[in-house]
């Protein structure tokens, strides 16, 4: 249930900008707009400075989001809950996903779940930027061994199994290492998942230098099975490429480790109904 034109103004603020909060509510650009002006207007003050490319908050709007941004998100939740008192669960979830995440299995949980609760409606952010979950207001994160917050909770969702891999032109070119020290043309990560990979997935074994860095598993794949080098990659994104003999997994005695996919949750008290069903779901959707 939305609480127009204060919830608009707060989505402004958190979104950044109007048009990112009209993406983020589903609400045409000039409706956001609209509602942020009549607040104004309704309360004599300018809230926002705007220019063609962005905004900032004036004293007064920086203390109206400072005090009405935690209420609005209570009250929306307790509204929600109200009209779930008959059993039926509704309302707005906001998810945030890394942005390789596997979609085709999410879009699949997130449409058995409205199927069956035809109230409740997704906001889903794909980025493998960490989100603040109190500040941005997001219900669940899925993350990768994350440490959360002393107030968030954590629940497994599924482990990820890592290899290195190659292709089939690669291995012809180059020859199959042996170890990791004789790897090759490395596809390497960017530095802050490097680090996380080397100390959880290799026990402290560096990884060879990159010969290029990205910020993408599905890049690195697609470089990997083109032929530019070695990548090490989730199994699951490499299972179908395996199966076809596009790529080929190395180094089997290199002890990698999995690593936990985790749901988290900002506390337990914001954990309202329809937030803990989902969560239920996705887990037995992914098992």
């Amino acid at each position: 249930m939305k609480l127009d034109p204060i919830q608009t103004f707060v989505e402004v603020v958190r979104a950044g900008g109007f048009t990112a909060a009209a993406r983020r509510t589903g609400t045409p650009r000039s409706t956001v707009s609209l509602q942020v002006r009549a607040l104004e207007e309704t309360l004599g003050v300018r809230l926002l400075k705007r220019s063609t490319r962005s905004f900032a908050l004036t004293d007064e709007g920086q203390r109206l989001y400072d005090k009405a941004s935690g209420p609005v998100d209570v009250l929306v939740r307790a509204l929600d809950d109200l009209q779930a008192g008959d059993g039926v669960l509704g309302g707005l979830i906001r998810l945030t996903v890394p942005a390789d995440f596997p979609t085709a299995l999410l879009a699949s949980a997130i449409t058995s779940f409205t199927q069956a609760h035809r109230a409740v409606r997704f906001q889903i952010m794909s980025t493998n930027t960490v989100m603040d979950l109190v500040e941005d207001n997001i219900d669940i994160a899925v993350r990768v061994g994350a440490n959360p917050a002393q107030t968030a909770i954590e629940r497994r969702l599924l482990d990820i199994e890592w290899a290195f891999y190659a292709s089939a032109s690669w291995l012809k070119r180059k020859g199959r290492p042996e170890n990791i020290s004789e790897v090759e043309d490395f596809i390497s990560p960017q530095p802050i998942l490097r680090a996380y990979l080397e100390k959880h997935v290799l026990g402290g074994v560096s990884l060879p230098t990159g010969a290029i860095e990205v910020d993408s598993h599905a890049m690195a794949r697609d470089l990997m099975l083109n032929g530019f080098g070695v990548a090490l990659l989730p199994q699951g994104l490499c299972q179908d490429a395996v199966m076809t003999g596009n790529a080929e997994p190395l180094l089997p005695h290199a002890g990698l480790r999995p690593t936990r996919l985790n749901l988290t949750f900002p506390n337990r008290a914001d954990m309202v109904p329809r937030v803990r069903a989902f969560a239920d779901h996705i887990c037995a959707h992914f098992r």
